[in-house]
C-alpha cells in the first residue's frame, strides 16, 4: 500500500466528518460511509487508487446557508 500525501487527505477535504461512535471515528460524506481510520486510507485500500473525490476545504466555493437568508429585525 502506498502511502497518502498528508497535505490532500482527508483532513483538507470538506467531504470528512467525525462520527460520535467511538468504533467508527471516521466518515466521509461524498461515499457515505463511516470507518474506524481515514476514509483516503479506506478507500486506497480498497481501490487501490488515492481519492478522486477530495475537494479542499479552504477553495473559494462557499456552500450557502439558507437558513441564513432572511431579514433580520
Amino acid at each position: 500500500m502506498t502511502e497518502i500525501d498528508t497535505k490532500n487527505s482527508c483532513f483538507q477535504c470538506r467531504h470528512l466528518f467525525v462520527t460520535h461512535d467511538k468504533n467508527k471515528r471516521w466518515g466521509c460524506r461524498k461515499f457515505g460511509f463511516k470507518s474506524a481510520i481515514l476514509p483516503a486510507r479506506v478507500v486506497l485500500s480498497t481501490s487501490g487508487m488515492k481519492c478522486a473525490s477530495f475537494h479542499n476545504r479552504a477553495s473559494g466555493d462557499k456552500i450557502v446557508n439558507v437558513r441564513s437568508k432572511g431579514r433580520f429585525a
